[in-house]
């Protein structure tokens, strides 16, 4: 495991060829907090400034802009693609928005679970999976039952020690949790849980990059060896 940034960032995304971050900068004369973007090219190595315009498209795809103009926060965020082109985008407040191929907004609401909001999303079919933090879970929403319809993990269990984001890749799930200080992994064939990989503090973000896994720990961020 090598570390290759010593703090967290305001966000990281990932990119084909590496990923994106944004950086807190000095506040300017109206008291504005200033950031930057930054992409870590993992196949070059090398780090060079970039444009909100390529953090934007690369996070929220083509149609960044409508969907910029239509949310205030684009930090906080997550995002998942569904099928049919369909973007989800979830809050740490757990309100929902999904939209469409051209940006536009088709459905927005609050997901909670138990009165805890979600955070985070990962796709599986026209399904969409959320952590829990405060009830120890992760969640699948229904988009045609528009509803939580299934849970992994629960308040009064230790499968899931606070779950704080969910990725997928291929038929898996990968859930990174801050009290457990590891990342679970979860096959979507049968819901088996198994460890995949165990720090020393807790697990914030994981990414497949580059070529590369990525991970985002209190610490700051490290790639696998």
């Amino acid at each position: 495991m090598k570390q290759i940034l010593d703090h967290m960032p305001l966000d990281i995304v990932a990119h084909p060829d590496g990923f994106i971050i944004v950086e807190p900068e000095q506040k300017d004369d109206d008291g504005r907090l200033k950031i930057s973007f930054w992409f870590y090219n993992l196949k070059s190595m090398e780090v060079q400034k970039v444009k909100r315009q390529f953090y934007a498209e690369c996070k929220f795809g083509p149609a960044y802009q409508e969907i910029l103009d239509q949310i205030v926060d684009y930090l906080t965020c997550s995002v998942c693609e569904t099928p049919k082109d369909f973007l989800n985008v979830v809050f740490p407040t757990g309100e929902m928005g999904i939209f469409d191929i051209t940006g536009t907004l088709i459905w927005t609401g609050d997901l909670l679970y138990h009165d805890c909001s979600v955070r985070s999303c990962a796709p599986d079919g026209k399904n969409i999976w959320c952590a829990v933090p405060d009830q120890n879970a992760i969640v699948r929403y229904s988009t045609k039952l528009e509803r939580i319809d299934f849970r992994i993990g629960g308040v009064d269990t230790s499968t899931l020690g606070r779950p704080l984001s969910v990725t997928r890749y291929d038929n898996d799930l990968y859930v990174c949790c801050k009290t457990s200080n590891n990342i679970k992994k979860i096959s979507l064939e049968n819901y088996t849980m198994t460890d995949y990989l165990q720090f020393e503090e807790g697990a914030i973000r994981y990414m497949r990059a580059g070529g590369m896994e990525v991970v985002l720990l209190g610490s700051g961020i490290y790639i696998m060896d």
